[in-house]
């Protein structure tokens, strides 16, 4: 994708790559800090979308599959 953007007071425009990872709100920490420790950029666009509902055979493998926090 292409974003515009303001960055240090000027406009830009680059070629990025949008990344969702599926996690459960206790690990979020976690994710978030690895991503920023992996990402080039000063200020990364990490950002949450809470789910509000969601299928419970969906909810629960999500909930396997990432295993508790720590």
């Amino acid at each position: 994708m292409v974003s515009t953007y303001r960055w240090r007071g000027e406009v830009e425009r680059a070629a990025e790559w949008l990344c969702l990872v599926k996690t459960t709100a206790d690990r979020y920490a976690e994710v978030e800090a690895w991503l920023a420790a992996q990402h080039s950029y000063d200020t990364p666009e990490i950002t949450a979308v809470p789910v509000d509902r969601g299928s419970a055979a969906y909810l629960d493998w999500l909930a396997a599959s990432v295993g508790p926090a720590g």
